[in-house]
């Protein structure tokens, strides 16, 4: 009987601190927290493409997105990377980031394809140097909030502390 007391208690024991730790980082009004990079003065609320399905398909076949919003590639780790517009409907700004969070470069203004247009004629983006991270971005936007090689990027929201920035 006592032994059946004991695994009683182990087992609600575990199962509060289960319950407790998914309370914790759920906010209180059960909204789920948004992804953001940050930055510079800048801030975007991003879709994640950490798998490799999700980093092929990438923004490819969206119709829009808004203004303030990006998607973050995310790679194990750091090294060259090419992507292509296969597929875009708007031009965007491509950020490289390195493994040490800082902005490489910005691909500035990558137009989308034309109608009708060869993989040999799809816009194409390399990054300078070996990158861990990407973020594309509305084209422009990078000019816009003055974003330079070299700034500082954090991942904040329900990204912060995941993924190295």
């Amino acid at each position: 009987m006592l032994q059946l007391l004991l695994l009683w208690g182990l087992l609600t024991t575990f199962g509060c601190v289960a319950s407790q730790s998914a309370t914790e980082t759920t906010p209180p009004n059960g909204a789920p927290e948004s992804a953001v990079v940050h930055i510079g003065n800048a801030s975007y609320t991003v879709d994640l493409a950490v798998l490799p399905d999700e980093r092929q398909q990438g923004l490819s076949g969206r119709e829009h997105m808004a203004q303030d919003e990006g998607m973050l590639f995310v790679f194990e780790e750091e090294r060259q990377l090419y992507f292509w517009m296969k597929e875009m409907r708007f031009p965007l700004d491509i950020i490289w980031i390195d493994s040490q969070c800082r902005l490489l470069e910005v691909a500035a203004e990558v137009p989308m394809p034309p109608p009708n247009a060869s993989n040999e004629e799809i816009p194409r983006a390399q990054s300078p140097s070996p990158a861990r991270y990407v973020l594309e971005v509305h084209a422009g936007e990078a000019a816009r909030n003055g974003l330079q090689p070299g700034d500082p990027v954090e991942f904040r929201g329900a990204i912060e502390g995941k993924h190295g920035c």
